[in-house]
């Protein structure tokens, strides 16, 4: 059986409610809120249902300010891009993002002569708060656009320094949570966070197809897609009520459905106990590492109190790539090598023209999982020194 390592991901296996959850809503699903005989309003009953319960997840009091998406991805799409944009604004983002987040910026840069300033990388926060500050003081931006956790280093920025930071200067704040979702407990109106976004697929232990975005009452956003919502019909502009305004089309119901028993499972399980758990593996294999000079970690320490389950690094004498194709083929472990869709983070780790294996330890990964990947390790090592 194949030893996951690849939860940054997508996260794998997914809780056996998740299944069961898909299941029954794809053998008994209509168009949720297109008709009114039964199978409709009973697929429309598990949509309200499933948005109810996240919302009092991630602390929002709003549920309809809670849309649903196709995916992270396209949930920072719309965020970024149905924003109201003139030449000269500028926003202000890090030197870790994913390139969901800075291929639409630099799209925008080049359409709408926006600027992006990107942060130096702080190890350990991601930013510094003080810079932060400083830069916010000095650019004015119109956005602060920010992932609380990297897909590549692991480093879990302090979110609520940084919320403080954005409205002291008044400044909206977007929080790719990607890496973080489900893993560590969200508060976004606490926060003040302006716009928040998610995959289901991760962290959240649901299916692909399915995302999340959070928009503040106080952002506004055109939308992106445009196309039947149910309701408003007889209008041919998006209505201007959440979510319709953002829901265009069909809704992933079956995908929708699985998050609302994912949400169950981390409910009873706990964020907290999930990330402990996951922090407690990547600490087993940085400790192991830290004691191999053949091995370069990047990113936070194993006792480092901001991260996640994350852990990069490189083999000397051996490529990433390599590395990933022997651990698979010869031991079935899998594991992410490359570039990790994230460029910028690769060239501020000076690591863009190889990229580093990840490994990303997730809720069902067990410590003999972990010392059978060090095993395999050892032995790519012993074999790669003899050639």
């Amino acid at each position: 059986m194949t030893i996951y390592f690849d939860n940054a991901a997508t996260t794998y296996p997914k809780p056996e409610e998740v299944y069961q959850a898909q299941d029954r809503y794809f053998r008994s699903c209509a168009n949720p809120g297109r008709g009114a005989y039964q199978l409709s309003l009973d697929s429309a009953g598990v949509i309200f249902d499933t948005r109810l319960k996240l919302a009092g997840f991630l602390g929002v009091s709003d549920a309809s300010r809670l849309v649903f998406t196709g995916g992270c991805t396209l949930s920072l799409n719309l965020a970024l891009k149905g924003m109201t944009w003139q030449r000269g604004d500028v926003v202000v983002t890090s030197a870790l993002e994913h390139n969901a987040v800075m291929r639409p910026l630099r799209q925008l840069e080049r359409d709408n002569g926006i600027r992006v300033v990107i942060l130096p990388y702080a190890d350990g926060s991601v930013i510094d708060r003080d810079r932060l500050a400083q830069a916010l003081k000095r650019e004015r931006p119109k956005l602060c656009a920010l992932a609380e956790a990297s897909n590549v280093t692991g480093d879990l920025l302090d979110l609520a320094a940084v919320a403080d930071v954005c409205r002291s200067q008044r400044v909206p704040l977007l929080v790719d949570a990607a890496q973080s979702a489900g893993c560590v407990r969200s508060r976004i109106e606490e926060l003040g966070v302006s716009i928040w976004c998610a995959p289901g697929h991760k962290g959240l232990l649901g299916a692909p197809g399915v995302g999340l975005l959070y928009v503040s009452p106080q952002v506004e956003l055109t939308p992106l897609v445009a196309g039947g919502t149910g309701s408003g019909s007889e209008e041919l502009s998006m209505p201007k009520c959440f979510p319709d305004r953002l829901e265009s089309g069909t809704l992933a119901g079956p995908a929708i459905a699985g998050l609302s028993a994912a949400v169950d499972f981390l409910i009873e399980r706990g964020p907290d106990n999930i990330a402990r758990h996951e922090r407690e593996l990547a600490a087993q294999f940085i400790a192991w590492a830290a004691e191999r000079p053949y091995i370069q970690l990047y990113g936070p320490g194993a006792y480092a109190e901001r991260r996640t389950g994350i852990v990069s690094f490189s083999m000397r004498g051996i490529t990433p790539d390599r590395v990933a194709d022997l651990l698979n083929r010869n031991f079935d472990i899998a594991v992410r090598a490359g570039l990790h869709c994230a460029a910028v983070a690769h060239q501020t780790l000076g690591t863009v023209a190889t990229g580093l294996v990840r490994v990303s330890f997730g809720p069902f990964n067990k410590q003999s999982e972990v010392g059978a990947l060090l095993s395999a390790l050892e032995s790519i090592a012993v074999s790669s020194a003899k050639i």
